[in-house]
């Protein structure tokens, strides 16, 4: 019986969150409001602290004190990487350099003969941009002011090439993506660098070739069935762009590579080398080359001054929400009606593939409602350490396909900011594009459950 009840229990806080975030309440303030009343009825239940036997003496304190130890937690270690992290990605977008290589791709994809190869193409070097260009939003927008127009002039559609430009920032990863930095720190207990070379690396490797393929062909279907769209109008050289265009030299654009690989060469040496203090390096190495071009020290004590103002903020959006998450995440641990659910399951054939879509249809249905795959993976990605050893399986085998379903869901979310920009730009209705996107989508989701399998449980 009280099994029955903390799984009833679970779900209706679950729900409640849903409810509330849909109806556009603060996704942190529903967080931080559903996790404390949750760990307060937890205590009712059981008499317990939820602190276990680092109490502070008195059980009902103890809910409180659960925010302060998430707070200094999560500030102390994953939140101040993802503050350096950020603010160096928006520099890099405030100095031009991120324009001047998402300018650069274009100049190489651009000789590419088939436009439905080249729309391939972009979706490949999107999602290989968005490790160094995290922002969803950022990245799509620089690729419709530099390839969108080549699209439009070889014959895709503007529905067909809005959908790829927003579907190139699906996939959180990386070592400088907040989510990622997350899922490494917080649930694999890994490093970013780690997580990303030997865990998620792998499993979107494959998403992104299987769906640069699929789109190229699917599209080119599309397009023709919809539009009647045939061959290229003209040649997409002849169109006037380049990485020169936006004021700044053009070795700019190698600045936003250089934390990465910092971080992937010293991988190989005896040397650690933190993200943070492979961001601190780029810091100094961009400062000292602005200032050798610019010869303006003033311009560099704005820019630092920028660095700090960003970091604030991605303090205030991101950080505090790791935190309610945080304390949302641990509610529901306490409850341990997920728990539960997995030990009745796990005895039945399939079990972890019949977890691994519970998990991720949680993810995917909270994304589409609120256009963030952040939150849901911030709030339930904590709980797959604990129902990964009841299956007696990888915990990435669980963790990979609920972080990668939330930036694919997004990409089909009316609500993502990344949908309502692009489409706005292209001049398309979002109605349209959620719609194109629906079918490519749901091959994405499938394909990375299919591959997370094969590579975590079946090799």
């Amino acid at each position: 019986m009280n099994d029955i009840m903390f799984v009833l229990l679970t779900v209706l806080f679950i729900v409640i969150a849903a409810i509330m975030i849909l109806k556009k309440m603060d996704s942190k303030l529903v967080f931080f409001f559903v996790g404390t009343v949750a760990l307060l009825v937890v205590t009712l239940i059981t008499g317990e602290s939820v602190l276990g036997d680092k109490t502070t003496g008195n059980m009902y304190l103890d809910v409180v004190d659960v925010i302060r130890t998430k707070f200094i937690s999560t500030v102390q270690g994953t939140g101040i990487r993802l503050m350096v992290v950020a603010s160096y990605v928006m520099l890099m977008n405030h100095m031009g350099a991120s324009k001047v290589l998402a300018a650069a791709v274009g100049r190489v994809l651009v000789k590419l003969k088939s436009p439905y190869v080249i729309l391939g193409g972009v979706f490949i070097a999107g999602c290989i941009l968005k490790i160094f260009i995290t922002s969803q939003v950022s990245l799509g927008l620089l690729f419709m002011a530099t390839i969108f127009p080549i699209l439009i002039s070889l014959g895709v559609s503007k529905l067909s090439a809005a959908v790829v430009l927003i579907t190139i920032g699906m996939m959180d990863y990386g070592p400088n993506d907040s989510s990622a930095i997350f899922g490494a720190t917080e649930v694999m207990g890994v490093t970013p660098m780690e997580f990303f070379l030997h865990y998620e690396g792998y499993v979107c490797a494959v998403v992104i070739v299987v769906m640069a393929v699929f789109y190229a062909v699917y599209f080119k279907y599309m397009d023709k069935k919809e539009f009647g769209i045939n061959a290229a109008v003209q040649n997409a050289e002849t169109l006037n762009f380049s990485p020169r265009d936006y004021g700044v030299p053009v070795y700019y654009g190698l600045f936003p590579l250089i934390p990465l690989v910092l971080v992937i060469v010293f991988s190989f040496t005896s040397v650690s080398m933190d993200i943070i203090t492979a961001n601190l390096i780029g810091f100094f190495v961009v400062f000292i080359c602005d200032l050798i071009h610019t010869k303006n020290v003033a311009s560099i004590g704005d820019n630092l001054k920028k660095v700090f103002e960003w970091m604030g903020s991605y303090f205030t959006s991101v950080v505090v929400l790791m935190v309610a998450a945080a304390v949302f995440a641990e509610a529901i641990k306490k409850m341990k009606g997920i728990d539960i659910i997995t030990g009745w399951i796990s005895n039945m054939t399939g079990a972890t593939v019949i977890a691994m879509i519970m998990l991720s249809l949680i993810v995917l249905a909270t994304a589409i409602l609120t256009g963030s795959g952040q939150a849901p993976w911030m709030a339930f990605g904590p709980l797959t350490p604990g129902i990964a050893n009841i299956l007696g399986v990888e915990t990435a085998a669980l963790a990979i396909p609920m972080h990668l379903t939330g930036g694919i869901a997004r990409c089909c979310s009316p609500f993502c900011a990344g949908v309502i920009a692009i489409s706005g730009v292209a001049e398309v209705e979002v109605s349209d594009v959620v719609k194109r996107n629906l079918v490519p989508m749901i091959v994405a989701y499938t394909v990375n459950l299919i591959a997370t399998y094969i590579i975590f449980v079946v090799m």
